[in-house]
């Protein structure tokens, strides 16, 4: 029998996502996709899917047959207007894991993996923020969607959750803050476990995953990330001669091209924050309120 997930990480991006893929992947009645994010669920974003069919798929989870708690990760789910409805249709009896942060401090880590994948190209988080709304006129050619840039609306968390709970109960949901878990990954894995119902296999360790990284040339991401038509050729002729399958060579500059660290670490602005504070503030409260009903629920 095909296996088939059944719980799933939807976001949000820069919170954790990575992190918790990979503490939970590791105990011995998960199964999880070997395709990394596979966004399949997100059909409001049709340039940011690894599987279009459902075949396709479901092929990522072969080999987790058997297991009790089968996952995957996709961190836009959360962000996609149209993925709680899908994922509900696929399986309405799903769990659905979302991770959260301030949003003064995902804000700019969000902005940052835009630059690495190439989707946002103004460098200086401040002035990305001040174009929101704006981007739809001048997208980067390598954008995959202008949402992707509306910073304001990434960050309505509240919004997003309430797109989850109008498919599934409460108690399919499971919603954890970083500044909350981060002091005791323990504590919040035995949490995740047992929402899961699933036993502690004695995990202790609980490393930085996923650090922040940025690109040292753009021109040379753009050529790896996003190749003309010619290198793509060239690429295949090279290839062709030598018999092989693939040259590896891009894995190669994409790991020489990258360096930990934000791409600009901007310095803390009081200004900015105290912007971003008062831009989701209705957004924010109604967090709180969801929290509160969950909390008497």
């Amino acid at each position: 029998m095909t296996a088939r997930p059944n719980f799933f990480i939807v976001g949000a991006p820069k919170c954790g996502t990575t992190a918790w893929a990979e503490y939970l992947r590791t105990h011995p009645q998960i199964g999880f996709a070997r395709q990394k994010e596979p966004h399949y669920f997100n059909t409001d974003f049709p340039d940011f899917r690894w599987a279009r069919s459902q075949a396709d798929y479901l092929s990522f989870f072969e080999g987790c047959e058997g297991k009790t708690a089968i996952g995957e990760a996709s961190v836009m789910y959360l962000y996609s207007s149209e993925a709680a409805a899908n994922i509900a249709r696929f399986d309405p009896g799903a769990k659905i894991l979302i991770f959260l942060r301030d949003p003064v401090r995902f804000l700019p880590s969000y902005h940052n993996q835009l630059l690495l994948n190439l989707d946002e190209d103004i460098r200086d988080f401040g002035q990305a923020w001040a174009l929101s709304g704006e981007r739809a006129k001048a997208l980067p050619s390598t954008c995959r969607d202008a949402k992707f840039l509306d910073y304001p609306a990434a960050a309505r968390f509240a919004q997003q959750i309430q797109r989850y709970r109008a498919h599934f109960p409460d108690a399919q949901i499971k919603i954890l803050r970083m500044e909350e878990w981060k002091p005791n990954p323990r504590a919040a894995y035995l949490d995740v476990l047992e929402f899961l119902g699933l036993p502690d296999d004695g995990r202790v360790d609980f490393p930085v995953i996923h650090k922040a990284k940025h690109h040292s040339s753009g021109a040379v991401a753009k050529l790896i990330q996003r190749p003309p038509g010619w290198a793509l050729r060239v690429a295949a002729a090279v290839r062709r001669v030598l018999g092989l399958k693939r040259l590896g060579l891009s894995k190669l500059l994409r790991r020489m091209n990258t360096g930990t660290g934000y791409a600009k670490r901007d310095e803390e602005n009081a200004e900015l924050q105290d912007e971003i504070r008062a831009a989701l503030a209705e957004d924010q409260a109604l967090l709180q309120q969801i929290f509160k009903e969950r909390s008497h629920g």
